[in-house]
């Protein structure tokens, strides 16, 4: 039995190690030396190597942005195409184009022709037609002037050619510069007397009843002129009941050419009236 199997025995006391002096550790049980000098403090810190950047030894910012375009940064990939699909391809985008051509096409030529139609349709009520012209009779103005004179024959008159001007072709009145009127014998076709009417304003989709003034002259160069005798014949004689049929008035058959000048129109309308059995005006 060893002296620490006997608990009745008084135990030596416990050996400890001599004390040691001036321990850095904050936990030493150590007793301090006062007349020691103090021990040179030692610093401890773990050493990470970082790469050197332009912003300088072991920048946070640089690991930061590192970190962040490693994480995000992706492998993109080349498509590939094989020969079918190219083709394939091609061909859409041709395709796609032509539709669009053929679109665009369509379109102008739908504009053009609604604006045509509007265009027309315009026209239609807007644009000047020629009234056209009848003779109702006629008037004189002044007595018959006839010349027997055995080397120069001549007659002259003056008149009022009246006539109807039916406008009812015309959604807008009509303005008309003047209308000229030329008188020829029908069956000699000689001109014997002409006439201008002026400025007027013809309503629309209505007849109005108009006045001509014409100078009435004509002087033949022969003394058996056809033409002379038609006019001496119609305005000279006067009518007697009862009286030869050489004495009797006779009736004129004449045409009238007709020019118009009206507003719109660039152009110069004309037209040939014929007139048959005109009863020549006398005092």
């Amino acid at each position: 039995m060893t002296e620490y199997d006997d608990p009745y025995r008084k135990h030596k006391p416990f050996n400890r190690e001599p004390e040691r002096a001036n321990s850095y550790l904050p936990y030493s049980h150590h007793r301090r030396d006062p007349n020691q000098p103090p021990a040179l403090p030692i610093y401890i810190e773990d050493y990470i190597p970082h790469t050197s950047t332009s912003l300088g030894v072991n920048s946070m910012l640089h690991d930061s942005l590192t970190e962040q375009i490693n994480s995000t940064s992706t492998v993109v990939k080349q498509p590939t195409y094989d020969k079918e699909s190219m083709i394939e391809e091609l061909s859409k985008k041709r395709k796609r184009k032509r539709n669009q051509r053929c679109c665009g096409l369509k379109s102008t030529i739908a504009t053009i022709v609604l604006l045509l139609v509007i265009l027309a349709i315009i026209c239609y009520f807007v644009w000047p037609r020629v009234p056209s012209l009848s003779v109702a009779d006629v008037d004189d103005n002044v007595d018959i002037q006839v010349s027997l004179n055995t080397t120069k024959k001549s007659i002259s008159t003056q008149w009022k050619m009246n006539l109807t001007a039916d406008n009812s072709a015309n959604w807008v009145p009509t303005r008309i510069a003047s209308i000229d009127l030329q008188i020829y014998d029908e069956s000699t076709t000689a001109n014997f007397g002409n006439g201008s009417s002026g400025f007027m304003i013809l309503p629309p989709r209505k007849r109005t009843s108009i006045i001509i003034p014409m100078t009435i002259h004509y002087e033949p160069d022969s003394v058996n002129d056809t033409t002379f005798q038609h006019l001496y014949n119609a305005c000279n004689i006067q009518s007697v009941p009862n009286a030869p049929s050489e004495n009797r008035q006779d009736v004129l058959n004449v045409t009238l050419h007709v020019s118009y000048h009206i507003a719109g129109i660039v152009w110069t309308p004309t037209t040939n009236i014929t007139v048959h059995r005109l009863i020549c005006p006398r005092s």
